[in-house]
């Protein structure tokens, strides 16, 4: 059986879950005692040390765990952006206590995940940069964290070895002065602050111990200020005679709070349980947030990642995070596990909706197959069908006629992030402009989606900001300034916001934090203007040559570079002069003589900087090995007489 196969670490895969190998032939591991456990949260901006923290912890817990550095980042565009996408649980035993960490993404994006994690802790650990201070994608987080009264915070103030460029006072004062707008309850005023330094991996309980000759060696400071600080978990209230006839799981409850597939294992849920226990073979009941029975299935399987392998559970008692694989039906986010029809279901947030849809079909160009090897219809809604069951923030729909797929998400970059990695799978696609997902009210009237947009740029900035997002007919809401950072609040039509992030982002030269939030569904206004240019079009198809695009170079900036392969109706520049697209030939064959002019370097877009940029009658070719924007109909006759016709219909 699977349990006599052997113990391996986990390689990078879905959620830490990772390319199984089975398990250890060790006995089953049990849940200790509940006052014996506390879970806790992580908060941190992204570059704070969140994971080289725990990996700290992991290392000195005792639990003799070889340590990676980075453990909890497992997908590999985590590792490149320095982001957290999917949080995920980590087990540390110490001294006798099971400590379950959880990661909270950093991401205001991936908001839906953020509920749902602070709905299994009772403590928040709040890591902040010595020199930096507390960020506005960690004040977004907290604020959730902060809103559940009997949530304990500790705030780790980190990276102390860092040369001192800050007031004595100063970091305390201002994340004294972040809690003091958002605590719900005065004992959350009274957290306990330490000193720590994770890549050097010691913990103090003031900054003149951290940073005297004599400092402590080890994380024990943390440990033991989670054991005292955090409470231990509150078992559901289940009425008791419920627990009398549920005689063998005793009233067992438990929200889905993450959704794997693992292999060999089908549909796993990650999440705390919340009342009773529960083993592996029982009869297990899906319920909605309404209370109704949805499915009926079996637990195939009860484990936990000890460190970085898959340990199964023999029994998984309340107040323990756990995951349970179920076969018989696929759970859903904010559905209740539970093991008797009369268990309530766990209350929840519903996910907020999805902002903003992307319509992806096969790619047509003419450069088709060249560099992916999945470019079917059938590979491509695969691959996002499985992501839809994985993922909360998106939502997949088919076309009638089957010839696209439409992503909805919750804003640009997760729709960014979805399509990166099935580039890196191997997947070619075209995609549409994105374009905002309108419900129709109850009255007959459109609504579009509304955001609360917190951005924070350096002062000399601001006002370009603010006139921009205003020409956007978003409504300033709060500015307050801060040394030299400027932080405003602004509300905003999710269709005026498109393509604004990565603007503010070049205006400030990478210095902006933005932090977008659904706020809620308002009657549909006049269409979003969009201010932009001509193209510059290829005609022929061929390589580009640094001749002809040195040419090109007078009209406008470029976006490619030399030696690429080219096709008529693909996009290699702007037209800097008017709004008029032009199609000229750069892929001339020259005989050397001719000497290139020189222009300046290409700008190459991201994907996200191309979805933002085309216009309705373009798109953007997505291969492993480039992004590309093109003209929707290739040949350029064929453009002209579409263009005429769009203009008698009008």
């Amino acid at each position: 059986g699977t349990a006599a196969l052997l113990k391996a670490p986990l390689a990078a895969g879905r959620c830490g879950a990772g390319a199984w190998r089975g398990f250890a032939s060790a006995a089953p591991l049990e849940t200790p005692p509940i006052e014996m456990i506390r879970n806790v949260a992580i908060i941190a901006h992204v570059d704070h040390g969140k994971t080289t923290l725990v990996d700290q912890l992991l290392k000195q817990s005792g639990m003799g765990i070889k340590v990676t550095e980075r453990m909890l980042d497992s997908k590999d565009l985590e590792m490149e952006r320095g982001i957290t996408i999917l949080s995920k649980a980590t087990r540390v035993t110490w001294n006798g206590y099971l400590f379950n960490i959880v990661d909270t993404p950093g991401h205001a994006d991936f908001g839906g995940e953020v509920e749902r994690v602070l709905s299994m802790v009772d403590g928040v650990v709040l890591l902040v940069d010595m020199v930096e201070g507390p960020k506005a994608q960690t004040k977004f987080v907290l604020q959730k964290a902060m809103s559940h009264p009997k949530m304990k915070p500790i705030v780790v103030i980190n990276k102390v070895d860092r040369p001192q460029v800050r007031e004595l006072g100063e970091v305390e004062n201002e994340i004294f002065d972040v809690f003091a707008t958002m605590a719900t309850s005065d004992e959350q005023l009274e957290y306990p602050t330490l000193y720590a330094s994770g890549k050097q991996g010691f913990c103090a309980r003031t900054l003149q111990e951290a940073q005297s000759p004599d400092r402590p060696t080890t994380m024990l400071a943390l440990f033991e200020t989670i054991r005292d600080s955090v409470p231990c978990p509150r078992p559901a209230e289940v009425d008791p005679a419920t627990v009398a006839a549920d005689e063998r799981c005793k009233g067992f409850s438990m929200l889905v709070s993450q959704m794997d597939r693992l292999p060999g294992f089908g549909p796993t849920v990650t999440g705390k349980v919340f009342s009773g226990q529960i083993q592996k073979g029982e009869k297990i009941i899906a319920k909605g947030l309404d209370g109704e029975i949805v499915a009926v299935g079996k637990v195939k399987e009860i484990t936990i990642v000890q460190g970085v392998t898959r340990e199964p559970m023999k029994q998984a008692r309340a107040g323990d995070i756990v995951a349970v694989s179920v076969t018989g039906f696929i759970p859903k986010w904010t559905q209740t596990l539970v093991s008797h029809k009369d268990v309530p279901p766990v209350p929840c947030m519903p996910i907020d909706p999805p902002s903003i849809s992307v319509r992806a079909s096969v790619n047509d160009s003419p450069l088709v197959g060249k560099d992916g090897k999945n470019i079917t219809m059938l590979s491509i809604g695969d691959r996002l069908m499985k992501e839809a069951m994985t993922n909360p923030a998106i939502d997949i729909q088919e076309s009638p006629q089957r010839d696209y797929f439409e992503i909805r998400g919750r804003g640009e970059m997760q729709i960014g992030i979805l399509i990166e990695e099935m580039r890196r799978e191997g997947f070619e696609m075209t995609l549409s402009p994105p374009s905002v997902v309108k419900t129709l009210g109850e009255d007959g009237v459109w609504m579009e989606p509304w955001e609360d947009v917190m951005v924070e740029v350096d002062n000399e900035h601001s006002s370009m900001v603010i006139e921009r997002m205003s020409q956007r007919g978003a409504k300033v809401v709060d500015v307050r300034t801060d040394g030299d950072r400027q932080c405003m609040k602004f509300e905003v039509a999710t269709a005026s916001f498109m393509g604004m992030r990565g603007w503010i982002r070049d205006a400030s030269g990478g210095t902006a934090v933005i932090v977008a939030e659904f706020k809620e569904l308002r009657e549909q206004g006049p269409p979003a203007k969009r201010e932009r240019n001509g193209v510059l079009i290829c005609n022929t198809a061929g390589i580009a040559t640094s001749v002809d695009l040195g040419k090109a170079g007078r009209l406008g900036p470029l976006f490619i570079i030399e030696g690429i392969d080219v096709y008529p109706g693909m996009i290699f520049g702007e037209n800097r002069q008017n709004e008029l697209d032009i199609d000229t030939n750069i892929s001339k064959p020259h005989d050397g003589y001719k000497k290139a002019e020189s222009h300046p370097p290409a700008q190459e877009k991201t994907l996200e900087q191309a979805l933002a940029y085309i216009l309705d009658d373009e798109k953007v070719e997505v291969t492993p090995k480039r992004i590309v924007m093109r003209k929707a109909i290739l040949d350029p006759r064929e453009r002209a007489n579409a263009a005429k016709a769009a203009l008698k219909g009008r």
